[in-house]
């Protein structure tokens, strides 16, 4: 067959029917038996088409082949095994995408029980207790077995293709069980082990807020678990994480630390932006008058948002041209001051409105003088 000269836009708009045409492959029988190679020869929007050997072609659900970020994550051309699972409305023989190797008889069963190997295998019914499964032969998944932890979860289970251990085989009775929880657990294990030992601080990686808590979110980072703390969420000060995230945001984060031995990993949202500081400490100079809003109360003064995400420290004794005893009798959260900078130590600006009004009170003597 020659290479489609259209381009892959054009594919995905290319319909079932027109590939239906193409390939005259309506009414094609489909016989039964284990998984054989296949070959992507068409995609439409919801179904990729395969040519399974024999000039034989059958197709799978689009939705069945994508990949983590919901692309299609196969091409034309692309070959893998597949397994016949039924017939299409239409008349075309559906399939399956073979996740792992089927035993071909009662002695591979035997096999791969012993070995304790994963095989794959298409659940094909919701059954008391549990699901049947295709692995060539007839198979029972029990429901605490299955890895699905809601109705949903088991509703949407029929149809699939699976990956499992079998953990019973007596041949005389032709029972065979199977488990696919313990292989979805080493499989995630595994996952996160691969993921855990390539990260490094200071990459940057995408996650999704799985959870929110008063001190910060946990962020799914592929299979791991970040905190993003609350101090790290952004410049400007967060008390409520909350406010700032919901579950299920996805998240550009900088590695902030990553202890390997134990599997913390320390994010940071707010690093992936300047740091205002370095813009405010660059803007601001002593002596300088900047209007800011009282952010925070505290026993020894308040801080005081002069920039966006930038705070500057106005002490009790800076507040008033008098002595005062609580800050709160002169200051309220989300006031407008005016302050004038009078010093920068390190990453801290001191602010002073005590400076302010004596300037404002001398601009006044002076300009009663010259009345």
């Amino acid at each position: 067959m020659q290479d489609d000269p259209r381009g892959p836009d054009e594919d995905k708009t290319e319909s079932f029917a027109d590939i239906l045409k193409e390939f005259e492959t309506a009414g094609r029988a489909a016989p039964a038996g284990g998984p054989r190679r296949g070959t992507v020869v068409g995609i439409s929007g919801d179904y990729v088409l395969v040519d399974y050997g024999a000039k034989a072609e059958g197709v799978i659900p689009s939705a069945d082949l994508l990949d983590a970020d919901g692309n299609l994550s196969v091409k034309r051309g692309d070959t893998f095994d597949v397994a016949i699972t039924g017939r299409h409305s239409e008349g075309m023989t559906t399939l399956s995408r073979v996740t792992g190797p089927r035993p071909q008889d009662w002695e591979g069963l035997r096999r791969a029980f012993e070995n304790k190997e994963i095989v794959a295998g298409r659940v094909t019914a919701a059954v008391k207790g549990g699901f049947t499964v295709d692995l060539g032969t007839r198979a029972f998944l029990p429901a605490s077995r299955s890895g699905a932890r809601t109705p949903a979860e088991m509703e949407q289970l029929v149809g699939q293709e699976i990956r499992c251990r079998i953990i019973k085989v007596d041949v005389d009775e032709e029972d065979v069980v199977v488990d696919r929880r313990s292989v979805m657990e080493e499989e995630a294990r595994q996952i996160r082990q691969n993921t855990l030992g390539a990260l490094e601080e200071g990459a940057v990686v995408r996650g999704t807020v799985r959870s929110l808590a008063s001190y910060g979110a946990f962020v799914d980072i592929g299979g791991l678990d970040g905190l993003l703390h609350v101090g790290d969420i952004s410049w400007a000060r967060v008390t409520d994480p909350s406010t700032e995230l919901s579950v299920g945001d996805v998240l550009d984060l900088k590695i902030l630390k990553v202890d390997k031995e134990n599997g913390k990993i320390s994010l940071g949202l707010k690093q992936m932006s300047p740091d205002p500081w370095q813009d405010a400490a660059a803007r601001l100079n002593p002596g300088d008058r900047v209007t800011g809003v009282v952010t925070r109360l505290a026993d020894f003064g308040a801080f005081v948002e002069i920039f966006p995400g930038t705070d500057g420290l106005l002490h009790i004794s800076e507040i008033a041209d008098r002595r005062i005893r609580d800050v709160r009798d002169e200051l309220k959260e989300g006031q407008q001051i005016m302050v004038k900078c009078i010093g920068k130590d390190g990453n801290k600006i001191k602010l002073s409105r005590k400076a302010v009004l004596r300037d404002e009170n001398r601009q006044a003597d002076a300009a009663s003088s010259h009345e």
